[in-house]
């Protein structure tokens, strides 16, 4: 051995350093690690499952409520004018309810949820629960064109905040609780257990998953399902798709996909026109209340009420092949879920995206020469994906609703909506966790909310800059013939 090696060997052990490499047995209690773990697990597994027991029960509760409203809803007009022609008394009822009690139920009730989570470790007040689901109720009697998600995550949120407070658990602890309220709620309410655990994760942050409430999510997600007792509401393809050509079947998934980014993208800039436009009347709740009302009287008039309530059942028979649409369909929903939630109305979000995807998908299919049930059911996760900007969850709802081929290419068409849309949400609180291009230069960590159009530059270097430049180079290069 050269003596300079030898001298540095001399000089490691002597700093307490080996050249044998470590082993096992070198590992002192290495069973401390474990013996954490084991305790986490099981302490998160008590607490998710007991949240997903308390939000299915409730979810289950609100469920049993709305066809009994309905019910009684038809019976106040006697059967003589048609329901709807109440909303503008309903409106001013939901605004009367929610300011008087609750004033954070207001809106699509999941914006409320991802503040508390964000901004305030996850409190929020119990009382959101009953006067959340009253003022839902109330809404979708009378044919306020909203979802019933959101009521169902408020409802989650609510619970287990004051399931926290009982059990005194510390901030982070009743921060991760309420996360699985929120995905117990989505969980329960579709009868996707999977799916809706992996929603109320994924629709905190766009581009970050916090992996730490994954397992407790998961079952508080399946309990709720179990507790709830829903099954997925809508059904599976009525005739399997035949794939003929796959790299044909590939890229008008790509281009299909684009095309549901741009109708998420209208969807959200519906609805912040319209929460812009009312902004100067802020002070007169009661009368943009009857306003926003009327104007839906009168849309339902002119388009029929198929666009009121739910909606579950037009997107049952387009997915099933036993109902045709209109064109024009998706955008008459995107309007009166836009009058809704903009002039009081309470509900969530998530229902209209499934009309709106299921209908605008049944619009482009014979553009494509595919099956309307196919592109339906294609639309139906894409928008979810692209308006959300949950496109994992997205994916396996595709893959829990859908038979194996097919739900292999609305995942891939959910992608592609997702990069679509751009930087935009139905969630204006969501946070910003990473851009969606390597060729834009985005602030990361604000509310999504807060992005504007001059916020999204292009990166210096990138594609994009050289790909403009040279574009702008070419169209404002001077005329020989013109003088200079």
């Amino acid at each position: 051995m050269p003596l300079s090696l030898s001298r540095s060997l001399v000089r490691l052990r002597g700093r307490g350093l080996s050249d044998e490499s470590p082993r096992l047995s070198d590992e002192s209690r290495w069973y401390t690690e474990h013996t954490a773990l084991l305790i986490s697990t099981l302490k998160w597994a008590l607490l998710g499952a007991g949240a997903g027991l308390c939000v299915g029960l409730g979810t289950r509760a609100f469920l049993w409520s709305l066809p009994r409203s309905a019910d009684l809803a038809r019976a106040l007009t006697f059967g003589r004018i048609p329901v709807f022609a109440l909303l503008p008394l309903a409106l001013l009822a939901c605004v009367w309810i929610i300011r008087a009690f609750a004033p954070d139920a207001r809106g699509h009730g999941t914006e409320a949820v991802i503040t508390a989570v964000h901004q305030r470790s996850g409190r929020v007040d119990w009382l959101v629960a009953p006067v959340k689901l009253s003022a839902t109720v109330v809404t979708l009697a009378f044919g306020g064109s909203v979802g019933k998600e959101g009521p169902a995550a408020q409802i989650g949120a609510a619970l287990t905040s004051l399931f926290a407070d009982v059990l005194r658990l510390r901030d982070e602890d009743r921060r991760r609780l309420v996360i699985c309220g929120l995905s117990g709620g989505f969980a329960a309410v579709f009868g996707t257990p999977v799916s809706g655990a992996l929603f109320g994760i994924e629709v905190l942050s766009l581009g970050r998953i916090e992996y730490s409430v994954i397992f407790p999510a998961l079952v508080a997600g399946i309990v709720a399902h179990l507790a709830c007792g829903v099954r997925p509401p809508f059904p599976v393809l009525g005739e399997v798709f035949a794939d003929r050509h796959q790299v044909r079947t590939i890229v008008i998934m790509v281009a299909a996909g684009a095309l549901f980014g741009l109708v998420a993208l209208l969807l959200i800039e519906s609805l912040r026109f319209g929460e812009r436009a009312l902004r100067r009347f802020e002070h007169h709740p009661y009368f943009v209340a009857a306003a926003g009302g009327s104007a839906l009287v009168l849309l339902y008039a002119i388009a029929g009420d198929t666009y009121a309530g739910l909606g579950t059942e037009t997107i049952n028979g387009v997915l099933a092949g036993t109902m045709r649409v209109g064109a024009a369909a998706f955008l008459f929903k995107i309007l009166a879920t836009s009058i809704t939630l903009d002039s009081g109305g309470s509900g969530g979000i998530v229902t209209p995206i499934f009309f709106i995807g299921a209908t605008s998908g049944a619009a482009l299919a014979p553009i494509f020469g595919l099956p309307a049930t196919f592109l339906g059911a294609v639309g139906f996760v894409a928008v979810l994906a692209a308006a959300a900007n949950t496109p994992i969850a997205a994916a396996v709802m595709a893959m829990e609703l859908l038979p194996a081929p097919e739900s292999v290419y609305a995942a891939l068409a959910a992608s592609t909506a997702f990069l679509m849309v751009g930087h935009r949400s139905v969630y204006a609180s969501q946070k910003i966790g990473l851009s969606k291009s390597a060729g834009l230069d985005i602030q990361l960590g604000g509310p999504i909310g807060d992005v504007s159009r001059s916020d999204v530059r292009i990166r210096k270097g990138s594609i994009t800059e050289r790909v403009l430049a040279w574009t702008t180079r070419d169209t404002s290069r001077p005329n020989k013939d013109e003088p200079a």
